[in-house]
């Protein structure tokens, strides 16, 4: 619904077809998510975590590096897992708002290797498997960070 007045204005703009105009777009739509998933958790942390760091005379800019932020490891992790993946594999604006290979995302270039006979198959799968691996690298990566996160939550 909210695809059509984006392409237009894009074609208006001249962001069509552009790295930046699919950045401002993903930029867009992931930040409100990862708000309100932060927000969540954040709104979570008991006060009075917070009121004895002020009675020991931590600043906001410390109370907020030492005590939030190594809490808020699991759900940075998973809220950039969760971005990185959607982003890395999206089709629909990939498909709408770009026409060239260099504007292009990974995934909806992979999908544009075949045209539409079926013997190209087995490259486009191979293609698909080669470009999925940097979410699994970043899924190893994050894996102790979203472990912690589950055990934290759990008790």
């Amino acid at each position: 619904m909210y695809l059509i007045p984006i392409f237009k204005a894009y074609n208006k703009v001249g962001l069509y077809d552009t790295r930046v105009g699919m950045i401002l777009v993903y930029a867009a739509l992931i930040i409100p998510f990862s708000v309100f998933v932060l927000r969540n958790f954040l709104m979570g942390i008991s006060k009075e975590m917070l009121e004895s760091a002020r009675m020991d005379g931590a600043s906001d800019f410390r109370i907020f590096r030492k005590i939030y932020m190594p809490m808020a490891r699991a759900p940075l992790a998973a809220v950039f897992l969760f971005q990185f993946t959607w982003i890395w594999s999206d089709l629909l604006f990939g498909m709408t708002l770009t026409k060239s290979e260099s504007a292009r995302p990974v995934m909806t270039a992979v999908s544009l290797l075949g045209g539409s006979t079926i013997q190209k198959v087995p490259p486009i799968l191979l293609a698909a498997i080669i470009v999925s691996i940097p979410t699994i690298v970043l899924f190893i990566l994050s894996h102790k960070n979203l472990e912690k996160g589950f055990i934290v939550t759990s008790k």
